[in-house]
């Protein structure tokens, strides 16, 4: 896929050198010259890599076929994370280049899986370079999206709806130029959110430099963050009630609306008619449902209300740290509440792993920078089961599901069941392989749902073990699976169909 004769990919490389240039002015700022310079020297080696690349490949605009496009987005988040993985090598040797190509797909696939072993000792531009890297492959899940899997009839939208001001993305320009007016209708809401979400986390009393950090990780999904303990480490509630409302903007497909944020009113419509979209709504189940389990646990347990009577101020604690983490969890960030320690504590269990990993594959909404099975495709199953059984009885009825945005159409709920299977065969490839490379088994399935489902945090939440731990054979397997969860399981079935891409 080419835009202006160049291939994406390589203009891609090209921006990600370039943008070293941001960290390396960072530290000079903080007078950490060591970390300045190797930003420098990587920025410059990468953009030259990617103009020499760029002027060796360029060609006259050319036909564009879907194998060219599904390669692309291959290759932007298994590929280039080879050249971002640079000034991560540089700055940090210690962990060596496959752990910095680990930590750059982590980041660019926002999963956000580190083998940092702490952040208090990472100098500040890397984490910088971390959370941009994380927000630009946010932005770029959120392209792909419109211009490349929704085109290819290999995503689905409630309703049959659109993502971008007036739907027009989809019908005008190929290749490369869709791609760049993709770009160009989705920026503005995408960086307009970016930059609300840090103003609003200053102003809530985190520092300025976190703030900017944890602004671009909320708007991607990605849950890096600067500090140890990450928005827990805070101890702001204030900082958690705007993390999630950046969060649950960021999970849901009404902040990209079908009439883009250019339309103004009626975008504000969109989010008016938000409590009958049925992504909204299984959200706001399934975080209910999760906190309440969580609070109620303790309940059961102490045999009574009477825990929550002798000590109200811990039982609010409990009930708000269930709902931030569950909020966390399911928009895949993964980040935690600095009351989770009291509502793990209230509800007497060691960590809830498996109603976390649950949340985590139920994902986000469609066409967001969320990982998951999705929203859309859980609630598009729960109705065709529903229709399934109202038709036992009345085998002539016709099922008239709608969502916001229309009729559930037949072809999104059969692209739902076959993207559930292959996503749910996908889980068990991963959980035998890293079963197979010495992982225990609920190891491997924690790392294997925190890397399909792109929620990094999951895995040593879940088992208290980090990435730093586990070995070359296991995160390589990660690698696969991060790759994997990030462009799709059903964008990945069609690259390797050779009948799909012929068409």
């Amino acid at each position: 896929m080419r835009l202006g004769g160049f291939p994406i990919f390589l203009i891609v490389i090209f921006g990600l050198g370039a943008a070293m240039f941001v960290p390396a002015l960072e530290a000079a700022l903080t007078r950490d010259w060591r970390a300045s310079r190797l930003f420098i020297y990587a920025g410059l080696f990468v953009m030259l890599s990617g103009a020499a690349l760029g002027m060796a490949a360029r060609k006259g605009q050319i036909g564009v076929h879907a194998r060219a496009e599904l390669l692309t987005l291959l290759g932007v988040f298994a590929a280039a994370p080879a050249f971002a993985a640079a000034p991560i090598y540089l700055v940090v040797p210690e962990i060596g280049w496959f752990g910095a190509y680990f930590e750059a797909v982590s980041c660019m696939t926002t999963t956000g899986a580190s083998v940092l072993i702490s952040a208090e000792w990472t100098p500040p531009s890397l984490h910088l370079w971390r959370a941009m890297l994380g927000w630009f492959g946010g932005f770029a899940t959120l392209v792909a999206a419109v211009a490349i899997l929704a085109p290819r009839e290999l995503l689905d939208l409630p309703g049959g709806a659109t993502v971008g001001a007036s739907g027009r993305i989809l019908a005008l320009g190929q290749g490369g130029r869709r791609t760049l007016r993709a770009a160009r209708q989705l920026f503005p809401v995408y960086g307009g959110l970016t930059a609300a979400a840090a103003a609003a986390l200053a102003a809530a009393g985190t520092p300025s430099f976190a703030a900017l950090c944890h602004a671009m990780s909320l708007v991607s999904t990605s849950g890096i963050s600067p500090l140890t303990g990450g928005l827990a480490g805070q101890g702001n509630r204030a900082a958690e009630a705007v993390a999630v409302v950046v969060l649950v903007l960021a999970a849901s497909r009404l902040t990209y609306g079908r009439r883009g944020p250019s339309a103004g009113p009626e975008a504000a419509r969109d989010w008016k008619g938000a409590r009958h979209d049925p992504e909204i709504q299984l959200m706001a189940i399934a975080v209910g449902l999760s906190t309440l389990w969580l609070f109620l646990h303790g309940i059961w347990v102490e045999g009574g209300f009477g825990a929550a009577t002798r000590e109200p101020v811990f039982a609010l604690r409990a009930l708000w740290g269930g709902f931030v983490t569950s909020v966390g969890v399911l928009s895949t960030s993964g980040f935690l509440s600095s009351d989770w320690s009291a509502a793990a504590s209230w509800t007497q269990v060691e960590a809830p792993a498996m109603m976390l990993m649950g949340l985590a594959t139920l994902g986000g909404g469609v066409a967001t920078t969320a990982g998951g099975v999705k929203l859309f495709r859980a609630y598009a199953l729960y109705r065709h089961g529903i229709g399934e059984l109202v038709r036992l009885p009345h085998p002539s009825r016709m099922d008239l599901a709608r969502t916001q945005g229309g009729r559930l159409s037949r072809r999104a709920i059969v692209n739902a069941w076959v993207y559930v299977m292959l996503y749910m065969v996908a889980l068990a490839l991963a959980l035998l392989a890293l079963t197979l490379s010495g992982m225990t088994f609920d190891a491997a399935m924690a790392a294997a749902v925190a890397s399909l489902s792109n929620t990094g945090p999951l895995f040593p939440l879940a088992t208290g073990f980090t990435y730093a731990g586990a070995s070359e054979t296991a995160r390589a397997i990660m690698i696969v699976a991060m790759v994997l969860g990030r462009i799709e399981v059903l964008a990945a079935v069609a690259l390797c169909n050779p009948a799909y891409w012929r068409r």
